[in-house]
């Protein structure tokens, strides 16, 4: 089974997936997003840190470069897949841009906050 040549990887590309990856974990595991979930997108994500890393150091037409293309490949499918329309960008976003420290948290809502305050006047 040979390897079909198709050029250099994008790694500005990979980079860029990896990147969703990591801020989506970091998001999920904030919202408790089951173990399954989980370990499937830490899968994906050393996958497409591995294909990184292979791509970055081999030559296109290489049968390792050719490795690291179908890895990618395979990693931004099951990503595809796993999302699906669970998450919206918005979130993925705003979430990472809190842990950059962007943006300030927005208080979470308490419906019950307008009762507590009439309670305490009384």
């Amino acid at each position: 089974m040979g390897v079909t040549p198709r050029g250099p990887v994008s790694l500005e590309t990979l980079r860029d997936l990896l990147g969703i990856a990591r801020a989506l974990y970091a998001s999920w595991r904030r919202d408790g997003v089951g173990p399954i979930e989980m370990e499937r997108l830490r899968y994906i994500g050393e996958d497409l840190r591995d294909a990184l890393r292979v791509a970055s150091r081999s030559n296109p037409g290489t049968g390792v470069h050719g490795m690291a293309w179908s890895k990618a490949e395979r990693a931004t499918k099951q990503l595809g897949d796993l999302l699906g329309d669970y998450h919206t960008v918005k979130n993925l976003v705003g979430s990472t841009s809190k842990r950059l420290g962007f943006v300030k948290p927005e208080p979470k809502f308490d419906r019950n906050d307008k009762f507590r305050e009439r309670v305490k006047r009384g």
